[in-house]
């Protein structure tokens, strides 16, 4: 299975995530909260392929930093 540290590649200066068929930046798309303290699902998409990666945050809710 493939996750989405996997496709880390740098763009601008900034790590970002990458389309693994185009190779262009894979962007957050959706963010649905979980209850419990458990960690955040999170789906990015590829415009261009219309690839679309969900995977669970790896901290759990309120440990992460501000993300812009």
């Amino acid at each position: 299975m493939m996750a989405i540290r996997d496709l880390m590649r740098e763009v601008g200066g900034q790590l970002q995530p990458a389309c693994p068929s185009c190779g262009k930046p894979l962007r957050v798309t959706r963010i649905t909260p979980r209850s419990s303290g458990r960690t955040n699902l999170r789906t990015y998409g590829c415009q261009q392929c219309g690839v679309w990666l969900t995977e669970a945050a790896d901290e759990p809710i309120g440990r992460r930093g501000r993300h812009c």
